[in-house]
């Protein structure tokens, strides 16, 4: 199955996006990732040519592959363009996931997800 990786610019050529691609893999997903060049040659043709939103063409080509992953900032805001292209997927009725985020500093002790579980009302 095909999954368009939406992440943030900052992200292209990093470790992170290694690391992202090589789980999406594992996962089993053929990754489309418009960090492509070919993808950035098309982006930058639109660009050039005047195009009124050249940013368009990661939207159509996340919403051609039908699904997609996202990575947020690490504070867990989502930056407009990311955040344009998984709505296109979902509006389009797509599979939308988000990629894992600041795991450790997430993660509850047993004494704590007790307590959290209390508070909800759990037993």
């Amino acid at each position: 199955m095909k999954i368009y990786y939406a992440h943030p610019i900052n992200l292209y050529g990093t470790p992170q996006e290694k690391r992202d691609i090589q789980l999406l893999d594992a996962m089993g997903f053929d990754v489309i990732n418009p960090n492509n060049p070919s993808y950035q040659a098309e982006y930058l043709k639109r660009k050039e040519d005047g195009h009124p939103n050249p940013f368009r063409f990661f939207k159509e080509l996340a919403v051609d592959v039908g699904n997609a992953a996202f990575r947020a900032f690490p504070d867990g805001t989502i930056g407009a363009g990311v955040y344009g292209e998984i709505m296109a997927v979902k509006q389009a009725g797509g599979l939308v996931i988000e990629l894992p985020s600041m795991l450790e500093c997430r993660v509850l002790s047993v004494e704590q997800t007790r307590a959290y579980l209390c508070e909800l009302g759990a037993r």
